[in-house]
């Protein structure tokens, strides 16, 4: 899927419009508040707003959405209704008019679904910056969870449209927070409508930057989200995982953005494997192979995207998952050729690669795996000098990797093996040990509860004493 062909979507003002539009979530509160009657008249006696706004607001009681319409978007009334709304949710009505905010807030994503009365928000945006958006933000923590998610869904729909953006960015990172807090819930509806937001938020490329800055948040939930829902093969969890990848994948047109993303969540990649293999759905592989090609060919960048299709290769055994999607029958032609040029990628790669390739992916993924390389003397005599390269920059990396909160006793007992491989072939390496006070940390795993992390500890620790006192 090419660039060109992603920016398609932000051309057209047709498609600036919310996917959750039909959202049957919102739909049923949207029904449930459209049906109350609201004392307007008293409201205006007791000052909580003005004759003429209860005069505006009760021509529209008891008419259908339609009508409402109709008569909120009248050229001779276009004017008033827009800056009655916005003045209404600007102001700081009492935490008991809770019904009047969710009314205002129904009506103006109501009015959102017509081009006039976004015209007439532009407008207002023009002559003054983030005037209609204020309005929103302050609600976008609000206790009410109704008046919180209307307020998410009408500022998101306010600033896809591509003649309305912030002048202060921290608006759409707010914004991106709040999402990201309801795609956090249990709720699968929350977490539904959050990531159809996102997508279309994400769709404005200026915002991809501005995502990216919450990162550590933000895409961690993502592929938790999609880890957490990848053996779910209902027509709503096969949307989210779909949404979920359409997600990373406009991040990825950031060179930027990508450059980091492949890095940063390289083990991440490891999900959209184990998904490219058990899905059905045409679209979900196409986007998958889409993203693993765009992490393999960054932009002026063939260190990490050459360090990618190894991990690809070495970690995520990737070779006869190609060969198996590749076997089967696409109606997709680009599908086709996504996979034939990802496959060639991977195959250039494959042929030159070296056991001591295979033992970095694996330090670098911080994740040992029982390979031939950890009980072989002669791959650690023959690659000795790679350790000690760059003032030991390769056997650091190995002994930091003690510290690693995710380590098993699997991990463990590896890396022990081969600290102790190094150090009995190198009576310098202990200076490095002592230069990183990893000693205590070894003697510590003498009492292991595993007992081959126990043993691994045992000899490593005999090597620093007898490479100690030589």
């Amino acid at each position: 899927m090419s660039a060109s062909e992603e920016s398609k979507p932000e051309e057209r003002r047709a498609q600036h419009k919310v996917s959750s539009l039909e959202s049957p979530y919102l739909e049923d509160y949207r029904t449930a508040i459209r049906s109350k009657t609201i004392p307007w008249d008293g409201f205006a006696r007791s000052e909580l707003l003005t004759q003429q706004e209860a005069k505006q607001l009760i021509e529209l009681e008891g008419h259908t959405i339609k009508k409402r319409k109709e008569t909120a978007l009248n050229p001779d009334h276009i004017d008033d209704y827009t800056n009655t709304l916005l003045n209404l949710l600007s102001r700081d009505l009492p935490l008991e008019r809770n019904d009047v905010k969710k009314y205002i807030l129904v009506l103006f994503a109501d009015l959102l679904e017509n081009d006039l009365f976004i015209d007439k928000l532009i407008e207002l945006n023009n002559g003054n910056p983030d005037v209609i958006l204020t309005p929103f933000v302050k609600y976008l923590d609000n206790n009410d969870e109704i008046i919180r998610l209307f307020s998410i869904y009408n500022l998101t729909s306010i600033l896809i449209q591509p003649e309305i953006q912030p002048t202060d960015d921290s608006i759409v990172l707010k914004l991106f927070q709040s999402l990201n807090h309801l795609i956090e819930s249990s709720n699968f509806n929350l977490k539904f409508l959050s990531i159809e937001l996102i997508v279309d938020l994400l769709l404005i490329k200026p915002y991809r930057s501005i995502y990216w800055t919450k990162h550590d948040e933000f895409i961690s939930n993502l592929f938790l989200n999609l880890n957490e829902y990848l053996n779910n093969n209902s027509s709503d969890s096969i949307q989210f995982q779909y949404k979920i990848l359409l997600s990373i994948w406009l991040l990825s047109f950031n060179s930027k953005i990508l450059k980091e993303l492949s890095t940063i969540y390289q083990n991440e990649s490891l999900i959209l494997l184990k998904l490219v293999k058990i899905s059905i759905k045409e679209k979900i592989i196409r986007l998958i192979i889409s993203i693993l090609n765009n992490f393999t060919s960054i932009p002026s960048d063939l260190k990490n995207s050459l360090n990618n299709i190894k991990f690809l290769i070495l970690i995520g055994n990737i070779e006869p998952v190609l060969n198996n999607l590749q076997n089967r029958k696409w109606s997709d032609d680009e599908l086709i050729e996504d996979l034939e040029k990802l496959s060639s990628k991977i195959s250039d790669v494959y042929s030159n690669l070296t056991s001591f390739d295979e033992y970095l992916q694996e330090l670098n993924s911080k994740n040992l795996r029982n390979s031939p390389t950890h009980s072989n003397d002669e791959f650690f005599i023959d690659n000795l000098s790679k350790f000690q390269d760059s003032n030991y920059k390769i056997f650091k990396q190995l002994i930091e990797l003690l510290d690693f909160d995710g380590n098993d006793s699997s991990n463990y007992a590896f890396i022990l093996n081969d600290i102790g491989k190094i150090l009995k072939l190198d009576s310098k390496a202990i200076d490095v040990l002592n230069e990183l006070h990893k000693k205590t940390k070894i003697m510590e795993l003498l009492n292991h509860k595993n007992s081959e992390v126990r043993y691994a500890a045992l000899k490593a620790t005999q090597l620093i004493v007898s490479q100690t006192f030589k």
